[in-house]
């Protein structure tokens, strides 16, 4: 019979094991067990059975995204290993201590870290401590952006992975992935393609389900880039089917949105909602507000493409209201420039220069120098719609020294010729300089679209100097041109279709293959239980029938020629109920603004009342014009009126589509923000501020004074709430208007 000792070993030694073995199904489980082996081996003084615990407590923690526990317990590892004198374990787990370092971003120590280690490791000779040595040293430069030296790292450690066991092939996989993430930063498509597929192929090979899933969407991604979009989506709907198989729902979410992409790009709009819209539940169901914000994002960019432009920014304007320390900087700055874009285009040049500024300032934190000289050429349009022709030509010329610090020439063509165009007409030689320098860098890039566009400025200018022979040659090389473009735009409609067809395909495939998987599980249990054969018989009867898909086809048909009828016979009585619609909209609105009127506001905040909205998720602005009466004394009640409707149509496109923009009376309105915390709604009211400062209502400059308040301030009905909001309204006018002011415990003693 075991001592007792003998026995405390054994029991740590089998939580150990039941450690390991449970760190894929149930994380916590795996810590508990492991911290349990740890309490039990420091009891007994076991020194080896600590360090071990010590080990896999690291690799644990460090996969729950724990990095300071995973650094206390490699670096405890790594001392008691020392004191054993075990150096490939010692090794091993000073390994995952510079790993831990390099993720909490102590780079220095890192540095001093691996100096130790490597000449270690090398003079150790074994092949996997030395990999995993390197590996580290790679994911150091990756952490400084040294991406071109990881890759070098990383390879050299693959050198040392050809070990056939599981481990390590796993170990060589998650490097591979580790490559194309740094070629992926390094923008270089094609490698990051082809060491995401080496990964795959390892993790296919080990049948590792949940890295197979993972890494068919990262490799939809890299296609993608590649233009390979009927490749992209074949990956991209082989890694939501193997998500159908296992418990990944984060995974599956980024699966979504990936799919989401790639059906945008291939025209495919109703579907790539779909997608996006699931991964936008998951996100709000786990209140992950960087994934809303990314989300948010591709929905107004799928919005956008349909040209829905109002449902496209407040898809944006929900991304920008969330708490900016929670959502990553590049995500809110897409948001910002998007809705600059569209409400450039829309002719909202104030609101547009405010937003554009907004991101510009968050790439220049940033030093995205790609992006700020994107954002300095939207400057520069917007400055040249509003004829500022000064404006323009220095954020041109700002956004072309950026371009050509980066290298970009891309960049440097799409800011060439606008900035040529406007200097046609007053300094022509640097106009015609410009565009031969855009002629070049198009041709050198094969931008077929660019190369035309610098030809017909170029005819346009060489015809304006009377060179009227150079200007009829380049006339011939744009007809030219035009032709082959055109030839391109029908193959690429074409290429088009034929993924759209693909998708289809694939859809269906997916389908078969899902009812197939269904036949074969019922006839397992066909097998397995004789007396259920007549009831699973009826089943698989069931959905072999509904292959019959031209069956289907033909019921479809026969159903829409009814509906043809039915829509015929009650045409009349659809017209009239239509028109009972409209006059029904009219009964809400506020004739002059467009507003809801307060008969609808207070209606509908009853009825948001009754549904009893949480804390923190409902929150009304008051706005107030300053000075209003001055304006009407001043310029007559016809420019109020206009300066009226001018403040509304701002206010409505400051906020998001569920939001209630009501006229509150006079130069009064009141705005209902649901599923809104305070803070949010602070964020929007300044951000309406802002706006309507900037901006100009029939040639007139005002401002607005705003109130806040939320149902958090224990207000039980929607007057109370209006209250509140109202006493913030008064505040912000005696603090000297133009203001914002949150309502608080103590307006309200002040009004007592």
């Amino acid at each position: 019979m075991p001592s007792r000792e003998e026995a405390s070993i054994q029991r740590a030694e089998t939580l150990l094991s039941q450690a390991q073995l449970a760190q894929d199904s149930s994380l916590k489980r795996s810590i508990e067990r492991a911290n349990q082996a740890l309490k039990i081996s420091k009891e007994i003084d076991d020194i080896s059975t600590t360090a071990q615990a010590h080990f896999l407590l690291g690799k644990l923690t460090r996969q729950a995204r724990q990095n300071k526990s995973s650094r206390h317990h490699f670096l405890t590892a790594s001392a008691i290993f020392e004191r054993l004198s075990d150096t490939e374990n010692y090794i091993l787990s000073y390994a995952g201590y510079i790993n831990a370092l390099v993720k909490d971003k102590q780079l220095n120590q890192a540095d001093e870290a691996i100096s130790i280690l490597v000449p270690l490791a090398f003079q150790y000779g074994e092949d996997f401590p030395i990999a995993s040595t390197l590996i580290a040293k790679g994911d150091y430069h990756f952490a400084l952006s040294q991406h071109s030296i990881a890759v070098v790292q990383y390879l050299m450690a693959i050198e040392y992975l050809t070990a056939p066991e599981s481990d390590i092939k796993n170990r060589k996989a998650r490097t591979l992935v580790r490559i194309a993430e740094a070629y992926k930063r390094l923008e270089n498509r094609e490698e990051t393609a082809e060491y995401y597929e080496k990964a795959l192929a390892i993790y296919t090979d080990l049948n590792e389900i949940k890295s197979m899933a993972r890494t068919f969407n990262t490799l939809a991604e890299a296609q993608r880039y590649l233009g390979n979009l009927v490749l992209a989506l074949d990956y991209a709907l082989q890694s939501l089917a193997l998500h159908g198989q296992i418990d990944d729902a984060e995974g599956r979410a980024k699966a979504l949105m990936g799919a989401g992409i790639i059906y945008r790009h291939i025209g495919r709009y109703e579907q790539s909602l779909k997608h996006v819209h699931q991964a936008h539940k998951y996100y709000k169901k786990v209140n992950n507000a960087t994934g809303i914000a990314k989300t948010s994002n591709q929905i107004g960019h799928i919005y956008f493409r349909l040209q829905q432009f109002d449902q496209a920014r407040s898809f944006y304007m929900l991304s920008i209201s969330l708490p900016e320390e929670k959502v990553e900087p590049k995500t809110l700055a897409t948001a910002l420039r998007e809705s600059a874009i569209i409400d450039w285009n829309k002719g909202n040049y104030a609101s547009a220069t405010l937003l554009a500024k907004k991101a510009d300032d968050i790439y220049r934190d940033s030093n995205d120098k790609a992006k700020q000289s994107k954002t300095q050429r939207i400057l520069a349009n917007i400055k040249r719609d509003e004829n500022n022709v000064s404006s323009a030509l220095n954020y041109y010329r700002e956004s072309l020294a950026l371009a050509t610090e980066i290298e970009s020439d891309v960049y440097q063509i799409k800011t060439l010729i606008p900035l040529a165009a406007m200097l046609i007409d007053t300094n022509m030689e640097e106009a015609v300089r410009l565009l031969k320098s855009a002629l070049t860098l198009a041709r050198e890039n094969g931008h077929k679209a660019y190369t035309l566009e610098s030809y017909r400025y170029l005819r346009l200018a060489e015809k304006t100097k009377g060179n009227l022979a150079v200007s009829l040659q380049y006339a011939e090389q744009e007809i030219a041109l035009s032709k082959v473009i055109q030839e391109d735009i029908n193959n690429n409609e074409l290429a088009l279709e034929k993924a759209k067809l693909h998708s289809l395909r694939l859809e269906i495939e997916l389908e078969t293959l899902r009812e197939k998987n269904k036949l074969d599980k019922l006839e397992l249990a066909r097998k397995n239980n004789e007396i259920e054969i007549a009831q699973q018989a009826t089943t698989i009867s069931e959905l072999e029938l509904t292959k019959n898909r031209y069956a289907s086809v033909a019921l479809a048909l026969l159903l829409a020629v009814c509906l043809i009828l039915i829509l015929l016979i009650y045409r009349r009585f659809i017209v009239s109920k239509q028109r009972n619609q409209e006059l029904g909209y009219l009964a809400t609105r506020d004739p002059l603004t467009n507003c809801f009127n307060r008969r609808v506001l207070f209606d509908l905040m009853k009825r948001d009342f009754a549904r009893n909205p949480q804390s923190e998720d409902y929150c009304v602005i008051m706005i107030d014009i300053d000075y209003f009466k001055s304006i009407n004394d001043s310029y007559g009640h016809t420019v109020g009126d206009s300066v009226l409707r001018g403040v509304a149509n701002t206010l409505q496109s400051c906020v998001r589509q569920n939001d209630v923009v009501a006229r509150f009376g006079g130069e009064e309105f009141c705005i209902v923000l649901p599923d809104t915390s305070s803070h949010q709604a602070m964020r929007i009211a300044e951000n309406m501020r802002e706006t309507i400062q900037v901006c100009r209502f029939d040639d007139i400059a005002i401002t607005c004074s705003l109130g806040v308040t939320s149902i958090r301030f224990n207000a039980t009905t929607p007057s109370e709430l209006i209250d509140q909001a109202d006493l913030a309204l008064f505040k912000s006018k005696s603090l000297g208007r133009n203001q914002v002011t949150l309502w608080s415990d103590a307006l309200a003693r002040v009004q007592d």
